[in-house]
């Protein structure tokens, strides 16, 4: 394959690949508990439950969307009683979130699934070299500051 091709192939792998993803962000899934929650939802969960630590502006960074964003998709978490708001008592300006027990619920079965999914690439990863990944990872970076600039073209 020439470098064309190589470009072609992996362009047109992730713009196929962020299409799925867009199409999965608009369909909610109900854990099992009759409450239907939508992927940007989990994602939310996901990142408070493991980095407890971040306010509202690092998840809205974390996750590479706006304040805006992260505070309706909060509302509506806060409404189907999964995350409460608190203040940090070092910093009253500095708002974080803490999961429910119902929360804690959707984290862990989030990471479940995750875990059942993510079998194959974990099994791939694990037969590349440290210097492999890092070049994945680097042709990744490329791809998200390619998604950005087509972002700015269109604001």
């Amino acid at each position: 394959m020439n470098p064309d091709e190589k470009v072609t192939a992996l362009l047109e792998t992730g713009i196929r690949t962020l299409n799925k993803a867009y199409m999965l962000e608009k369909k909610p899934v109900d854990f099992g508990n009759g409450i239907f929650l939508y992927p940007s939802e989990f994602h939310i969960i996901e990142v408070v439950g493991k980095y407890p630590e971040k306010n509202l502006a690092s998840i809205a960074s974390h996750l590479g969307v706006t304040r805006g964003a992260i505070s309706q998709m909060v509302r509506k978490l806060e409404k189907k009683g999964l995350v409460e708001r608190a203040r940090n008592p070092d910093n009253k300006k500095n708002i974080m979130l803490e999961l429910t027990g119902f929360g804690k619920e959707a984290f862990e079965w989030h990471k479940a699934l995750h875990e059942s999914l993510e079998t194959g690439i974990r099994e791939e990863l694990e037969q590349m070299s440290d210097t492999d990944i890092e070049k994945l990872l680097m042709v990744h970076r490329h791809f998200e500051r390619m998604i950005e600039r087509c972002m700015e073209r269109y604001e």
